[in-house]
């Protein structure tokens, strides 16, 4: 794999990142529905989904090489976010007060 490869795929990841943490907002009701059954299913089906559309495209990017920092960075990515949105919370209801 060579440097454009490997830029484009942490590019990739970083902003794939930023999408698992927009679609998790979207679909927090349907993840964690009232019954416990719908929402084991609902969550195996929402990380399938990414799961795949991620190995998809980092197959079509570099030809599938997986490396460990890709999905460090997706995850770390989604987790910036959510104290990013944390935060955001907080700050809100201590305006609020």
């Amino acid at each position: 794999m060579n440097l454009s490869e490997q830029i484009l795929s942490i590019v990739f990841s970083f902003l794939y990142g930023i999408i698992i943490f927009i679609l998790y907002r979207k679909f927090y009701i349907y993840l964690y529905a009232s019954k416990k059954i719908y929402s084991f299913f609902n969550s195996l089906l929402f990380l399938l989904d990414l799961t795949l559309i991620y190995f998809i495209s980092l197959y079509k990017i570099n030809s599938g090489i997986i490396d460990l920092t890709f999905l460090i960075i997706t995850i770390s990515t989604f987790f910036i976010l959510v104290y990013i949105n944390l935060q955001k919370k907080c700050q809100d209801k201590s305006n609020r007060l």
